[in-house]
């Protein structure tokens, strides 16, 4: 419930629309209301077969012979008498209960005569405020009813609409800013957080139980604010013709309140469940289709279908239980409303039918109701039990709101373990070199992948990283721009620790190209352009050529205005994306540049072109290269051998192949494709 209340209070934003709608809620409660009590006339001139002003004469004549009762005059009287009396005499005896005899029945006397008069106030002021604009035709008088019926509902039906569209527009914005929130947050969530979440589990989250909880949100700001309202005019008219008969309905719809609690329990459980089974669906979703390629492979269709059909019947099983108790609240509410309903009018129907104002010794009404007034009562009491039973429905979905507000907070509160440090001290542009003291990392407690790692970089120097599979090369790299922090040991940039300095600053300095190419969903202009905001088209287009990739991009169909994202990227080869994210990097001209296996998918001609564009390239700046490929560790100045997430020997090739037995093993294994001038086995 608390988080689901964090997101009420985003919508507070807009609460102008939202008071609107509550004034607009109101006005639908009371023509609701209006429209019902337009029964009970009808009823009179169909009955009857009176006008409204003879209709309503009668009634005025009768309450005040009632108030006129010479009886109960001449009573009220003797009892003052007696009262009067008994003051002029202390000594009487039994004086205190005869004087408390006295008061009781002269209140009740008073209050009956007294109620008798305002009735008849209330007639008098009826008639000349509205009964006297209407045909005293009975006919004619039951088609103005019906025309002002039929108005009230249009009406109301414009509050209505007022409500639906404002309270829509307050959800709609309230889950914009909530998504744009969200998304914010994810991105700034370092990236072993994200890796622990898993992108389908942050796509369901940010989707799925989002708009779980736009369905709350509308519920509340929708029915749960106006069905009450409608329930409170009904409430007040109903307790106008009966209070007493209008308390024995309510006192069974408490019994159906207590049985919506219980259900709304089992409800939450089952809503948790359903979104867990959404996120798992995301998940196969998007292992099959993203490496739909191996799947085909190796034809491992039936399997991926198997473990769909699982996912999918899992899901199924848990939505229907979801729906099997929202089903069963309607029918058991109505069950509830119809029997407390039944009451009601059974004991109004015993009432008029034996003419009585008491039942079971208790006094129900004032004066014995006739058909017309129980018809109307019953009614009121009908139009109580709507919204009630409206309510469950909204109650569950409510419920499914708040289960999603859990999850969705649960990814939204956490704290990146890597901070931006605003205030910290800002990194020059980098000119003295780069140091890496003891530096050990693990992903998870107890599996250290780096252990003890010390490295000094001179700026400008081209360093390389080799090493058996899972050694820490990429790991290492991985802390330079702050992907992960150490978990002991420090990295420092022109003698700033990583860890104290702007993040931005640090970021803003750096190149990447990695092994596995990202290209957003885009125009290969903008993908190059994406490192460097408002680079020209010259600029693009010299990095794209000092990239080698000029060549092939005005091949394709719109040049470098080619979408390069979803099914359009099927067009570029794993080489060509490797050459667009190698230009972007250029273009960026970054002091720090690192790449990790950035030609593990170009062809060796197109290599050779970018090893002597790099050459050039890398000049005056600090390079770490991370690769498998000789004519790329010729770039270097240096060579650091890696082996358990340890450095294990650093230098030239010449002096490596004779003194590092780690580097020559890759040597002698051919893990450099071409080492020995010829391609890897």
């Amino acid at each position: 419930m608390r988080n689901f209340v964090r997101v009420l209070r985003m919508s507070w934003a807009y609460r102008t629309r939202l008071i609107i709608s509550v004034i607009a809620a109101a006005c639908v409660a009371v023509f609701w209301s209006l429209n019902i009590s337009a029964a009970y006339p009808v009823l009179v001139v169909l009955s009857k077969n009176q006008s409204l002003q003879q209709w309503v004469d009668q009634q005025i004549d009768e309450y005040e012979r009632r108030a006129a009762d010479k009886v109960k005059l001449k009573r009220a009287d003797e009892l003052r008498g007696e009262r009067q009396r008994l003051d002029e005499n202390p000594t009487a005896p039994d004086r205190e209960n005869t004087e408390r005899r006295i008061a009781r029945e002269l209140a009740a006397l008073e209050k009956e005569l007294g109620g008798y008069n305002n009735k008849a106030w209330l007639y008098r002021w009826l008639k000349t405020s509205v009964i006297q604009y209407l045909p005293d035709d009975p006919f004619r008088t039951f088609a103005w009813i019906i025309a002002a019926l039929v108005v009230g509902i249009a009406v109301k039906g414009v509050f209505e609409f007022v409500q639906e569209s404002l309270i829509g527009a307050v959800v709609q914005r309230t889950l914009f800013d909530f998504r744009n929130q969200f998304f914010r947050r994810g991105l700034h969530q370092d990236l072993k957080q994200l890796g622990e979440a898993g992108t389908t589990e942050l796509m369901s989250r940010a989707t799925n139980d989002v708009e779980q909880i736009g369905t709350g949100l509308k519920m509340l700001y929708g029915r749960v604010m106006l069905e009450p309202l409608k329930m409170a005019t009904s409430l007040i008219a109903a307790c106008v013709i009966s209070w007493q008969l209008t308390v024995m309905f309510l006192a069974v719809v408490l019994v159906a309140v207590v049985a919506l609690n219980k259900v709304s329990r089992s409800m939450k459980k089952a809503a948790k469940k359903v979104l867990e089974r959404m996120s798992e669906l995301y998940r196969v979703l998007r292992e099959a289709y993203d490496g739909l390629r191996v799947v085909k492979a190796f034809t491992g269709e039936s399997r991926e279908r198997r473990r769909f059909r699982a996912a999918n019947e899992d899901y199924y099983k848990k939505t229907v239980r979801v729906i099997n108790i929202d089903a069963a609240v309607g029918p058991l509410l109505e069950t509830l409303g119809v029997l407390s309903v039944g009451l009601a009018l059974l004991a109004g129907a015993y009432l008029v039918l034996s003419k009585s104002t008491h039942l079971f010794g208790i006094r129900m009404v004032d004066d014995p109701i006739g058909p017309e007034a129980l018809l109307t009562l019953y009614m009121f009491l009908a139009t109580i039990a709507d919204p009630v039973r409206k309510l469950s429905s909204v109650y569950t979905k409510m419920q499914s709101g708040m289960v999603a507000a859990d999850r969705v907070f649960a990814l939204y509160d956490r704290v990146p373990a890597v901070g931006a440090n605003a205030d910290g001290p800002v990194v020059p542009r980098h000119a003295k070199g780069i140091s890496f003291r003891n530096v050990c990392f693990s992903y998870t407690p107890g599996s250290p992948i780096l252990n003890d790692v010390n490295l000094e970089v001179a700026a400008g120097e081209t360093v390389a990283l080799v090493g058996p599979n899972g050694c820490g090369k990429s790991t290492l790299l991985g802390l330079l721009p702050r992907f992960y922090d150490p978990d002991h040991g420090d990295i420092l940039i022109d003698g700033v620790s990583l860890r104290a300095a702007n993040l931005r600053s640090v970021r803003k300095q750096l190149g990447i190209v990695t092994q596995d190419t990202v290209l957003f969903d885009d125009t290969v202009l903008a993908n190059i352009a994406y490192g460097r905001h408002g680079a020209t088209d010259a600029e693009v287009e010299a990095a794209a050529k000092a990239a080698h990739a000029h060549e092939f991009i005005v091949t394709l169909p719109q040049g470098y205005q080619t979408r390069t994202g979803d099914m359009a990227a099927s067009r570029l080869s794993g080489g060509q994306k490797q050459r667009i994210a190698l230009a972007r990097a250029i273009l960026r001209d970054p002091r720090i540049l690192i790449l990790d296996e950035f030609t593990s998918q170009i062809d060796g001609e197109s290599e050779q072109k970018i090893q002597e564009a790099l050459r050039t390239f890398v000049k005056g700046r600090t390079t770490f290269v991370i690769t498998h490929r000789l004519s790329t560790l010729e770039l270097a100045d240096r060579i650091v051998v890696m082996d358990g997430g340890r450095i294990v020997a650093t230098g030239k090739h010449a002096d490596l192949i004779v003194n590092s037995p780690t580097y020559r093993r890759l040597y002698d294994t051919q893990a450099f494709g071409d080492l020995a001038g010829k391609p890897a086995a």
